[in-house]
């Protein structure tokens, strides 16, 4: 009897050890074991090129470098109120963090206070939130982009010798954070710079359809009076290029952009288009992922802001280089 009762206790503890092995892989595998970290990622739209730059950063970061980390990624299509049920349903879930591009600053409110009332982190990437709940936030200062597009653009001008340039510019979707701060930054330069005359000024949203629509309504309205279109993405550069070369214009009136998109980049060292800023997609997507996981972990953690960088015809050689290695890697996800 003793010896029926010794080898049942061995076997059970065999199979113990057994299950607690196997237990521990699946754990350290990302298998299905519990305590697997799954990241929810709400990104604003996948139409966007520099959108894409964010989420491969995401990609490439978890495939490198933190492999047994799940992520769930969706696209709101630019709608907040979409956003917002992505939002919820990660909470449902039961993801770790959630990495927020949210598509308005204000409507985002309810949505990041969803999920830290649940206890999830939230870090918001590249655009904000004015939730006082946000975890951290990864991005760039839209104030500098846009003041260094517009420093930029009146020195072009003076450069030129246009001693009181006027000055037109094109907004992104109105209430995006993007366009509430680029903006900001333009009326705080023009501000400082009374030469400089504001002639007009209106939104076309992120459609390059929209900026042509616009900037040609602009040169038959002002002929001869606009030196100078400051554009808040590439995404409308490209449309008000085209109206300004149909119009003959190419290379006269000074044109800035931002993103460094690879046409753009192509259109300043022709000449036509002075500048547009650089941007880190890749590494506002990586920063936004490493503080995810830290945050998962019950890390504390804080704002991780990349500079922006002007790109004009002196340096854009360099700045194509980065793009095409940028976009070699964005094409194996999108």
């Amino acid at each position: 009897m003793k010896n029926i009762t010794r080898k049942s206790l061995m076997a059970l503890l065999v199979l113990s050890l057994a299950a607690m092995t196997v237990q521990a892989a699946g754990q350290k595998s990302g298998g299905s074991g519990s305590d697997q970290i799954v990241i929810g990622v709400a990104l604003q739209g996948n139409q966007s090129g520099f959108v894409q730059y964010m989420a491969t950063g995401i990609f490439e970061y978890q495939k490198k470098s933190a492999p047994d980390v799940k992520l769930e990624v969706v696209y709101a299509d630019d709608d907040p109120a979409k956003q917002q049920s992505q939002v919820e349903q990660f909470v449902a879930q039961g993801v770790k963090a959630i990495i927020l591009n949210p598509v308005d600053k204000v409507q985002s409110v309810a949505a990041v206070d969803f999920a830290a009332k649940a206890g999830v982190p939230v870090i918001t990437m590249n655009t904000t939130s004015d939730s006082k709940n946000v975890t951290a936030h990864v991005g760039s200062d839209d104030v500098e982009a846009g003041t260094l597009q517009l420093e930029r653009l009146l020195k072009a001008a003076k450069d030129k010798g246009i001693n009181n340039p006027r000055v037109a510019y094109i907004n992104a979707v109105l209430g995006h954070s993007a366009q509430v701060y680029r903006e900001q930054a333009y009326k705080e330069v023009l501000a400082k710079h009374s030469e400089a005359k504001l002639v007009v000024q209106n939104t076309a949203d992120w459609s390059g359809e929209k900026a042509l629509q616009l900037t040609e309504n602009w040169i038959q309205t002002y002929p001869n009076g606009i030196d100078v279109i400051a554009t808040q993405a590439d995404c409308l550069i490209v449309g008000t290029i085209t109206a300004v070369e149909n119009a003959g214009l190419g290379g006269k009136i000074l044109l800035g952009g931002m993103d460094c998109d690879m046409p753009v980049m192509e259109k300043i060292k022709a000449g036509i288009v002075d500048n547009s800023i650089w941007q880190d997609g890749l590494g506002q997507g990586e920063w936004a992922l490493r503080l995810a996981i830290d945050a998962a972990q019950g890390k504390k953690i804080s704002d991780h802001i990349i500079p922006y960088e002007v790109c004009t015809r002196e340096n854009v050689d360099a700045y194509i280089k980065q793009a095409e290695d940028r976009n070699a890697l964005s094409a194996k996800y999108f």
